[in-house]
């Protein structure tokens, strides 16, 4: 990278801690963590290149792979052990704080094929289909569940979605993005778990989709230069209750970040994320115990759901020819104030595949 424009970079990264730290901003379950940006999506880096992108061909095939690890518990910023969430019956108070099961380490996974066709240099319609994998590590004070691990996979839920772009100029454009989101993925995935005999239904963070209609929304902006300011603002708005009483919540996104040239095939980027998710609205009452505590584990109680966070994010685009593109990104939250105790996410990673076909 050129000296001026490692300067440049410098200089940005602290104003963008600076606003984000007062900005509010969790734990995601599987249907939330598969949810892309349409930014990320068929990003194209020069908008006088959209002319030729039509004549040459209007389809574009993009893939996505994301992992994320979630380990430790928060309640509030406030870290806490596996002691302080795990209950120690007899020699322990019960509380609606602690429990007698508890997830140690929770992975996800989503593989994200989407399909766009350029109707013309201002509108784009998408589809996107998830394929996602989640498992988690549990200890328990339950007799033959001291250690367990319970995995789900499948497709997740759909995404239909249009793109406008406009004040297209050699040096900046602006797009508004709406789409629906489909609850083709699963809310009844099963397992083995200390609460019954059997298999019985499995908390939100194991199921595969919302099970409700969505609506996401999205605006961005970005700089057409080598080196300039990306930015989005997004929202997926959830509608009704699904078939076991409950809707996911809403969550808010902005994302901020500046890419810097280092040759013509290859750019950095630096940037921050910061989200708020509200937590879960209504309850399945599949996951509950009998008695005064009924919740088994933090994750089956919808109210210890969402919260606010602010991540760091850095990353690689390259393009490999005139019509492929791969980004890589690499994210780490920084701040987390969360409605716990709730596990903590460590890292999330992610490549993108963009190829038009």
């Amino acid at each position: 990278m050129k000296y001026k424009q490692m300067q440049t970079v410098v200089c940005f990264l602290p104003m963008f801690s600076i606003v984000t730290s007062i900005q509010i901003l969790a734990q995601s379950t599987p249907s939330e963590f598969a949810e892309m940006s349409f930014l990320e999506l068929f990003d194209i880096s020069l908008d006088e290149t959209i002319e030729e992108h039509i004549h040459t061909s209007p389809w574009n095939l993009a893939y996505q792979f994301k992992t994320a690890v979630f380990e430790g518990y928060l309640d509030g910023n406030e870290s806490l052990s596996f002691d302080d969430v795990l209950w120690n019956a007899p020699n322990e108070l019960r509380t609606n704080k602690n429990f007698p099961v508890l997830p140690t380490i929770i992975k996800q996974q989503a593989h994200v094929i989407a399909l766009a066709y350029q109707f013309n240099k201002h509108w784009n319609g998408n589809i996107s289909i998830p394929y996602i994998n989640q498992k988690t590590d549990h200890i328990s004070i339950v007799n033959n569940y001291n250690f367990f691990t319970i995995e789900t996979d499948g497709l997740g839920d759909t995404s239909l979605s249009a793109t406008y772009r406009w004040n297209n100029s050699i040096t900046s454009s602006w797009r508004f993005a709406f789409g629906l989101s489909l609850p083709t993925g699963s809310i009844d995935e099963v397992g083995d778990t200390p609460r019954d005999l059997g298999d019985q239904q499995l908390p939100f963070t194991m199921q595969l989709g919302s099970g409700t209609y969505d609506f996401p929304l999205e605006l961005s902006y970005q700089n057409s230069h080598a080196d300039g300011f990306k930015f989005s603002m997004k929202a997926n708005i959830r509608t009704g209750k699904n078939k076991r009483h409950y809707r996911l919540g809403n969550n808010y996104n902005l994302n901020g970040r500046y890419e810097a040239e280092l040759s013509p095939a290859f750019r950095t980027f630096a940037g921050v994320a910061f989200k708020y998710t509200e937590s879960i609205h209504g309850q399945d009452d599949d996951l509950l115990l009998n008695g005064a505590f009924k919740y088994p584990a933090s994750i089956t109680n919808p109210h210890l759901y969402g919260g606010k966070k602010i991540s760091l994010r850095l990353g690689l685009t390259m393009q490999l020819s005139e019509d492929i593109q791969i980004n890589v990104e690499l994210g780490k939250p920084f701040y987390q104030d969360l409605n716990g105790p709730q596990p903590k996410e460590k890292l999330q990673s992610a490549i993108y595949i963009s190829k038009q076909i």
